[in-house]
C-alpha cells in the first residue's frame, strides 16, 4: 500500500509578492523551453554542423573522444528520429540530442574503459526512458473509504493528456476504459502540449478522443495551466467536446446512498488567488472532491473547507525520478515537496497525477521511474 505523505500546514508560504509562477508565459521554466524550441528550429545542416564542432569542443578535440562522443550521439539521434514511428512522441530530435550529447560529453574524460561501459549505459537510459516508460502506462489503483455505505462508485482520474498527436498512451488509455468502464471520469487539465496547443490537428484529435472516452462514462473536468490550456483553444475543445467543465463550480452526482459534489477550480498557478473561489462550493451532507490543475492549492486548503479529496497534476512526477532521491525537478511553487502520489494535509487527502502526456517544445521527451498513469478510485466502505 502506497505511503501517504502527511504535510504541514505551517509550511504554507505567501506568495503575494512573487511575480513570477509555474504554468504561467515567461516564467524561468518557460523561457528555458523556448530557448530550447529555438535549437529545434535551426536547419538541420547547420544544426549538425554545429552538433559536430560542439562535440569537438566539449572533448577538446582529442579524437579518439569526439569520435567516441558522435558515434554515440548519432545513435541517439536515431533512436530519438525514429520516436514518432513507434508513436511514442512527435517532437523534434534536435534540442533532446544536444541535451543527451552535452551529458555524454562528460564522461569522455574518463578512462577509456570506464567512458565505454558509460557510454554504453548511457544509450541504454535512452532506450528505456525514451521508449520503454513513456509508453507504459501504469493502472494506479486506490480508495477512498467514507462513512457507512453498502455502495461502491469507482471513477477514472486522468491529467496532463499533453496531446501531440494520437499515440500508443492515448490508445492504451482508450482500451482500459472501454474494458474497465468506470461511473465517471474526472480530467485535471492539460488537453495538448505547448508545441501543439494552437494546432487545428490536435485539436480535432483531442477532442474526438474525449467524445470516445465519453461513450463510455460522463467526462468532467478542469482547466489545465494558463500556457498550455490557451482560451482560444479551450474555447474550440469546450464547444465541441462532450464532456462538463466545471469552471469556479460544482457539479453534483448521485449513485444510490453516495452523493458526490464534485468542485472544479480553474488554474492560474495563483493558489493564495484561487482559493478564494471554493467559497459556498463545499457541501457538508456530500463527498467533496476537488479538481485544480496544480497541487500547490493544497496549503491553501483548511480543516473546515471540509474537503474529502483534491485531484491534481501538472507536476508530472517529475518525470525523471532517481533512487533514494526522488523527482529531479517539478513545477511547482513548493519545489520538490510536491511530487506526486498521496498526500494529506487536516482531513484532505491529495493525489497528485504523473499525468500521461509530455510538455512540448524542447522539453525532455523523456520519463525514468515515473511511468504515465491512469489512477482507478474506488469510494467504499
Amino acid at each position: 500500500m502506497e505511503k501517504i505523505k502527511i504535510l504541514k500546514p505551517s509550511d504554507k508560504q505567501d506568495f503575494n509578492s512573487r511575480t513570477s509562477f509555474p504554468g504561467e508565459k515567461g516564467n524561468p521554466f518557460d523561457k528555458f523551453l523556448h530557448f530550447l524550441e529555438f535549437v529545434n528550429e535551426i536547419p538541420t545542416l547547420i544544426y549538425l554542423l554545429f552538433l559536430f564542432f560542439l562535440s569537438g569542443i566539449l572533448t577538446g578535440f582529442h579524437l579518439d573522444q569526439w569520435i567516441i562522443l558522435l558515434v554515440f550521439t548519432t545513435f541517439d539521434l536515431i533512436m530519438i528520429t525514429f520516436l514518432p514511428v513507434f508513436k511514442i512522441s512527435f517532437g523534434s530530435y534536435k534540442s533532446q540530442v544536444l541535451l543527451l550529447s552535452i551529458l555524454r560529453s562528460i564522461f569522455t574524460w574518463l578512462p577509456f574503459e570506464a567512458m565505454i561501459f558509460f557510454q554504453i549505459l548511457g544509450t541504454l537510459l535512452v532506450l528505456y526512458g525514451f521508449y520503454i516508460e513513456p509508453a507504459a502506462v501504469k493502472i494506479s489503483t486506490k480508495s477512498l473509504y467514507i462513512g457507512q455505505t453498502k455502495n461502491q462508485v469507482r471513477f477514472i482520474h486522468l491529467s496532463d493528456i499533453h496531446l501531440e498527436d494520437l499515440g500508443i498512451r492515448e490508445l492504451k488509455i482508450k482500451k482500459f476504459i472501454k474494458e474497465n468502464p468506470p461511473q465517471f471520469i474526472l480530467f485535471t487539465g492539460d488537453f495538448l502540449n505547448l508545441s501543439n496547443n494552437q494546432n487545428p490537428n490536435s485539436i480535432k484529435q483531442i477532442i474526438e478522443f474525449f467524445n470516445l472516452l465519453s461513450s463510455y462514462a460522463p467526462i468532467f473536468y478542469v482547466s489545465g495551466s494558463p500556457a498550455v490550456d490557451l482560451p482560444e483553444t479551450l474555447n474550440k475543445i469546450e464547444s465541441q467536446m462532450m464532456a462538463t467543465r466545471i469552471n469556479n463550480s460544482n457539479h453534483i452526482l448521485c449513485f444510490s446512498d453516495i452523493h458526490i459534489n464534485l468542485i472544479g477550480l480553474t488554474c492560474t498557478h495563483k493558489p493564495h488567488n484561487d482559493i478564494a473561489n471554493l467559497a459556498n462550493l463545499v457541501n457538508e451532507n456530500m463527498i467533496n472532491i476537488l479538481l485544480y490543475h496544480s497541487p500547490d492549492l493544497i496549503y491553501e486548503i483548511k480543516r473546515e473547507h471540509k474537503i474529502n479529496l483534491m485531484l491534481s497534476g501538472h507536476t508530472h512526477g517529475g518525470q525523471i525520478h532517481l533512487p533514494l532521491i526522488g523527482a529531479i525537478f517539478t513545477g511547482s511553487l513548493y519545489g520538490r515537496k510536491l511530487q506526486s502520489g498521496l498526500y494529506k494535509i487536516h482531513d484532505t487527502l491529495l493525489y497528485i497525477s504523473r499525468g500521461i502526456g509530455l510538455e512540448g517544445l524542447g522539453a525532455p521527451r523523456v520519463r525514468f521511474l515515473c511511468q504515465p498513469e491512469i489512477i482507478n478510485w474506488k469510494i467504499e466502505l
